[in-house]
């Protein structure tokens, strides 16, 4: 991922969307990651794997209830495990 300050980021503006329509680029402030720059359609992309992903987890949650099993993860357990997939398949 290509980085840019985000004083380059205001002065390149130009620079920074002809990238940002390549792939997803990193603003950082103060030497530390702020924000993500990234085209619409990737946007639209990571908003309905996440959408799929969440849909699957209810999904397999709900089908464990009707048979009977209940998981010990608290919502945040479960939450941080789909994310962890998530990021290990982008990897």
């Amino acid at each position: 991922m290509i980085t840019f300050s985000a004083n380059d980021a205001k002065n390149r503006f130009g620079e920074l969307i002809d990238t940002a329509l390549q792939e997803p680029v990193s603003i950082t402030k103060h030497n530390r990651r702020s924000v993500v720059v990234m085209s619409e359609s990737q946007y639209q992309n990571l908003t309905h794997t996440k959408h799929e992903e969440l849909k699957e987890a209810v999904t397999a949650g709900f089908d464990q209830l009707d048979r009977g099993e209940v998981s010990k993860l608290t919502a945040d357990e479960i939450a941080e495990e789909v994310l962890q997939e998530y990021l290990a398949e982008k990897s």
